[in-house]
């Protein structure tokens, strides 16, 4: 039985009427049978609260001036967001119903009615064109414009579009508002302000770690190699270019097999919409810092079936550390195309380019020779002035969306990354402390160091429901494949050694940087890994789902190295090749749904990791295997306006590895590591997401993790234990609605590195950074924004011992922007 219809306004009649006749005459991309779509070109302003999702529907058709009727059984109980804004009519009826499992089409007598995502087993609504088609039902899960500090759904664990509460892993999803109310501009910057997530400087590099162990990285739901490589360094990424950041704590088996334990990163591209929309920034901050940010996008055509945007950056400026400055030019392009009605094709390309003067590799001396402490200044820097360290990264990348009446997907996702990498510098040489303590003369080692990598990916997937014991389920297959290659070199003013020269700590510029004529070492590699996977999403009953999937994974890696004797090309060096064959990695879940509110999970997967570290004898340490497990409840709150979990984990891993100390250094002059059977990290962590009350948005979380050998030896002591992570924005109510203040608070217990050489243990302790933010809307285009780091101003180590040294955090600083939205 249908409700009664509702909408079609008297006055509406005409203007729904002339729609029909334009889609008809246009025939462009299969749309002429849908109303709601043809008229999708042309916006509207809508102001719909959140309330319950019958009612939401009911002002919308009213609105937007069109039929529309349903079984009420099928929005009982849901909520809405609400919508707000100048929309398409196709855009907000795709907001209305986000995370609803629903979906509008249109009927032959030109009114709309509802159903489910998943077409019924009957096939009773076949037939039916959906309103949505692939590229609309991809914006219904961006975070950009959706003002919240959480997310409906995402596939960063499963590739399969759920819920957190219906994912049984733990997973944060950094959205488009916290990134801009944080002012977090690059990857390091989010990860920094992500539950669980430990960011540790080297010197112009930052590794992620969560639970003791490294993260992957993907783009677009897409493995990549492309930052395995001192030519491509994630942290540095802008976010400029994403809508969003899908971090999972804990291992990803299912999508990366050849993985780490630590769980993975997906960074989510920013989609063009069919309107035209956009804004311009301009900025300034401490240290003579400026940044010029422009995003524009909208229809190419008047169908609004081609659509396209461009994202361009530069951010200029010095830094708190004497002599060093860095500049960042970013570019996106993308262009999308509606091939027809579920048929959707993307193309895009991204160019990044980071320049840096002054630049360190390693960090500052701990000590003195004699143990004594070094005590150098918060602006000391390492390197010599001239010291540069400049990354390149171009990227193109091509996906076809295919969409079909019976609800299945087929995604193609090719991606070609190319990195660059200049560096050539003069750093203090930490191996051994050999700095006076009365004449502050220590070494430093002159290097050209250039790098070089390319990355190709493939990945190919199909994702949909079908029936089986009378019941809906899910399922998703796909393979993929990457294939690496990479280069690095070292070249001096010396012959047959490393340039190694004493100076006075205080006086690197005395160094003048020489030419470079001399080679000295070559190392080269390539990678290839491919894998099938695959997962089944069973839904015995309503209350309970059980996934079951896995992933079967073929991995190879060569590695070459050359030596330089007499100003003479060495001969060449294979290392013994690392192969894996047909490794299964299986993938559990399960999640029980307690009530409407809340649902209890458990999840398992296998690991499998190819170390790309070597020993004291120049051989690659064998594969990292183990196990990860993890228990948990996560709520889901306001009709997933906010969410909330905590969860319990275990992972216990063999060749786990850590700094072989004492061994010799390497050909290539790094520090060799070794293997560590039976390493053992548990722990647990609670984290809340979302609208926590009305125009207050909040991400926090709190985690404890513990990471031990065997022997019970306390791994990684440079890794805090506990961390906690609060970000929030509150937007004041009423005739002070045009005011949003927020901050941010970051807590980790204390860590401690014993110095190689002199045996000496420098320990930080708790450490609590404040940051705060403001924005002051002038008007619906313009605003200006504040936000302020490091409130208090600590000293604080945010990189010790990775170069037997420590770098520094940033003093408090401030950035100013304002914003101009079209």
């Amino acid at each position: 039985m249908f409700s009664p219809v509702v909408g079609a306004r008297p006055h509406c009649r005409r203007t729904l009427l002339s729609t029909l006749l334009l889609a008809a005459l246009s025939g462009a991309a299969g749309w002429s049978q849908s109303a709601l779509a043809a008229g999708s070109g042309t916006a509207k302003t809508y102001n719909i609260p959140a309330g319950p999702l019958g009612k939401t529907l009911s002002t919308f058709a009213l609105d937007a001036g069109i039929a529309v009727s349903f079984e009420p059984a099928l929005t009982e109980g849901l909520r809405s967001d609400g919508v707000a804004g100048n929309l398409p009519a196709r855009d907000a009826a795709a907001r209305l119903l986000a995370g609803s499992g629903l979906e509008m089409v249109a009927r032959a007598d030109g009114t709309y009615t509802l159903r489910k995502l998943a077409l019924r087993p009957d096939g009773s609504n076949a037939g039916l064109p959906a309103i949505t088609v692939a590229a609309a039902a991809e914006r219904s899960v961006t975070t950009e414009g959706s003002g919240s500090y959480t997310t409906r759904a995402t596939g960063a664990a499963t590739r399969m579009a759920l819920s957190l509460r219906e994912t049984p892993q733990s997973v944060s999803v950094i959205g488009r508002q916290q990134i801009a109310d944080q002012n977090l501009m690059t990857l390091a910057d989010v990860l920094r302000q992500t539950p669980g997530i430990v960011a540790d400087r080297l010197d112009e590099r930052v590794t992620f770690s969560s639970r003791g162990f490294a993260l992957n990285t993907m783009i677009d739901g897409v493995p990549t190699l492309s930052f395995n490589t001192i030519a491509g360094e994630s942290s540095m990424v802008s976010t400029v270019m994403y809508d969003r950041v899908e971090v999972v704590r804990g291992a990803a088996g299912l999508l990366n097999g050849v993985g780490s334990p630590g769980g993975s990163i997906n960074l989510v591209r920013k989609r063009p919409g069919t309107e035209f929309a956009g804004h311009v920034t301009a900025g300034a901050g401490s240290w003579n810092r400026y940044n010029l940010e422009a995003d524009l996008g909208g229809s190419l055509n008047a169908a609004g079936t081609l659509r396209g945007r461009m994202v361009a950056s530069h951010t200029d400026g010095d830094s708190f550390i004497d002599g060093k400055q860095q500049s960042e030019d970013v570019f996106y392009g993308i262009v999308e195309a509606d091939l027809s009605r579920d048929t959707l094709l993307s193309a895009g390309y991204e160019y990044q380019r980071t320049a840096v003067k002054g630049a360190n590799f390693g960090q500052s001396p701990l000590f003195y020779a004699d143990g004594s402490a070094t005590h150098l200044p918060r602006a000391f820097n390492s390197s010599a002035p001239w010291s540069t360290w400049n990354m390149t990264t171009e990227r193109v990348f091509v996906n076809l969306d295919q969409r079909f009446d019976s609800g299945w997907r087929l995604k193609v996702d090719a991606a070609y990354a190319k990195n660059r990498r200049e560096r050539y510098s003069a750093d203090l040489w930490l191996y051994p402390g050999n700095i006076s303590p009365t004449a502050n003369t220590g070494t430093v080692q002159v290097a050209d160091n250039p790098a070089d990598s390319s990355n190709k990916s493939l990945d190919v997937y199909a994702t949909g429901p079908f029936s089986l014991f009378g019941r809906t389920h899910e399922a998703v297959a796909g393979f993929n494949i990457n294939q690496y290659n990479y280069g690095y070199s070292n070249s001096g003013a010396v012959r047959n050694a490393f340039d190694r020269r004493p100076v006075n700590i205080f006086d690197l510029g005395a160094v003048a940087q020489p030419n470079f004529s001399y080679p000295l070492n070559q190392f080269s590699g390539n990678t290839e890994e491919k894998a099938f996977y695959g997962a089944l999403r069973f839904k015995p009953f309503d209350a309970l789902s059980v996934l079951i999937g896995g992933r079967l994974s073929w991995y190879e890696n060569n590695t070459f190295q050359r030596f330089w004797t007499n100003n003479t090309n060495g001969a060449l060096v294979t290392i013994k090749p690392v192969k894996e064959g047909e490794v299964f990695t299986p993938y559990a879940g399960i999640v029980y749904d307690i009530n409407k509110e809340y649902s209890v999970y458990a999840s398992y997967t296998d690991i499998f990791q190819p170390n790309t570290v070597r020993d004291a004898s120049n051989q690659i340490i064998a594969p990292r295997r183990g196990t990860n497990t993890e228990f948990g409840i996560k709520g889901e709150h306001w009709g997933g306006k906010l969410n909330t979990s905590f969860a319990v984990f275990e992972t216990q891993e063999d060749n786990a590895v850590e700094t072989d100390t004492g061994a010799p250094l390497l050909p290539d002059g790094t520090v060799p590591s070794r293997a560590v059977k039976g390493a053992r990290s548990q722990g647990f962590e609670t984290t809340i997401a979302g609208e926590a009350a009305t125009g207050l948005q909040l991400m926090a979380g709190y985690t404890y993790s513990s990471k031990h050998s065997n022997k019970d030896v306390l791994l990684n002591p440079t890794y805090p234990r506990r961390l906690v992570r609060v970000a929030t924005s509150y937007r004041f109510p009423g005739s002070w609605s045009k005011l949003t203040v927020g901050g941010n608070l970051s807590y980790q217990s204390s860590i401690y590195y014993d110095e190689t050489y002199s045996a000496k243990r420098a320990c930080q302790g708790g450490l609590t950074l404040i940051g705060l933010m403001a924005r002051y809307e002038f008007s619906k285009q313009l605003s200006l924004a504040l936000n302020i780091e490091n409130l208090t101003d600590k000293y604080y180590y945010t990189g010790l011992g990775g170069y037997n040294g420590y770098t520094y955090g940033n003093p408090r600083n401030a950035w100013l922007k304002a914003t101009y939205r079209f």
